[in-house]
């Protein structure tokens, strides 16, 4: 955003050595906000309703907030390359809307074809302006957005090491283990 731009900005003015990161859907260990997938999770366990927008092809990034440490950490030995740089912090893999309802189901235990059932396509220019309930809107932009981390491998020479599929796994022990999939949404 402007705020962003205007403050790498400045540093760069100020003759100060900066490297930005832009962190995109993290997921996992340590994320300040689960709700990503939880709210996947929330309606599957539950059987609710799934409110995906258009018709589910939309993509985005989802990456392991394990993956996202790595990719600061591996500025070290290389600050002269990553001086001034903006890197997208995010997976190099991307997954469309409805591709995280059928991964998230399987995680569950549930039949992703049965799941899919009670996905409700929806066109988000009809939605615009009104009052969901919360934690009922849709988490992800409604459009595909997607960013690359090429720039990260080619300059930092890093690489994700965690994949989203064998990662559901653990995630959705731990969401039951916490007792996300009792009580109401």
């Amino acid at each position: 955003d402007n705020e962003q731009l205007s403050l790498e900005k400045s540093a760069a003015d100020a003759g100060l050595s900066w490297s930005a990161f832009r962190p995109q859907y993290i997921y996992g260990p340590k994320t300040n906000k689960p709700e990503y997938l939880d709210w996947f999770l929330d309606r599957i366990t539950r059987g609710a309703p799934i409110l995906v927008p258009g018709d589910g092809s939309g993509f985005t990034t989802l990456t392991n907030a394990e993956d996202a440490a790595s990719m600061l950490a591996s500025v070290v030995g290389k600050e002269a390359e990553a001086k001034g740089q903006v890197f997208n912090c995010a997976s190099d893999v991307l997954v469309s809307h409805i591709e995280v309802v059928d991964l998230c189901a399987k995680a569950a235990g549930k039949d992703a074809a049965e799941v899919r059932k009670t996905v409700v396509y929806y066109d988000p220019a009809a939605l615009k302006g009104k009052e969901l309930p919360k934690g009922g809107k849709f988490p992800f932009r409604e459009t595909s957005f997607g960013v690359s981390a090429d720039k990260a491998k080619s300059v930092l020479g890093w690489t994700p090491t965690h994949k989203l599929e064998e990662d559901m796994v653990w995630y959705v022990a731990e969401y039951k283990r916490l007792g996300k999939d009792q009580g109401d949404i």
